[in-house]
């Protein structure tokens, strides 16, 4: 979960990028080399401030899970958190937010960010929990985002599972002194 916060929160800087070619390998999966570098030749710099991020649990068709359980994933996937992008941050740039925390257990396979919408998926593998792939579709702008993700998957001892939520994302100030 918290990649994919991070993932998204990604979008949330990324108003008018690229052009969906950020494969410049052609290898079917944009390294975070590729996505660092197609972020950078946007030179696109998030605005500093303080942010709040919401994120709410839509769906979930998960077969054979009981409702207590269903229910008890809509709360722990919905809440509402607050958080500072210094200024020394906000100069690094978006690049820089792409790679923090990422390790090789998530591969980016599409990557369109153009005129201030987001289309993104990867697909992302831990030897405990199986393989999801994950789609993110909405707006973006420096200051906001809303966004939609899907997530498709196996969950152990359960089988197949397809998770919507939503996440929102917007600036509501400045940093507190």
């Amino acid at each position: 979960m918290k990649k994919l916060a991070m993932v998204a929160g990604l979008a949330l800087f990324a108003s008018a990028c690229s052009s969906g070619d950020a494969d410049t390998d052609g290898d079917g999966e944009i390294s975070a080399e590729e996505a660092r570098a197609e972020m950078a030749s946007a030179n696109i710099k998030p605005e500093p401030g303080q942010y709040k991020m919401s994120m709410t649990f839509k769906t979930a068709e998960i077969p054979g899970a009981p409702p207590e359980m269903l229910e008890m994933l809509g709360k722990t996937m919905s809440n509402t958190i607050e958080y500072c992008l210094t200024q020394e941050e906000a100069d690094k740039g978006f690049e820089e937010a792409l790679t923090r925390e990422q390790d090789d257990s998530c591969k980016i396979t599409k990557m369109d960010m153009d005129g201030g919408t987001i289309d993104m998926a990867m697909t992302c593998e831990d030897e405990s929990s199986g393989t999801m792939n994950i789609t993110m579709n909405g707006d973006v702008s420096p200051t906001k985002s809303d966004l939609t993700m899907k997530m498709q998957g196996k969950i152990p001892q359960l089988g197949d599972a397809n998770i919507e939520m939503n996440m929102k994302q917007e600036r509501v100030g400045d940093c507190p002194a």
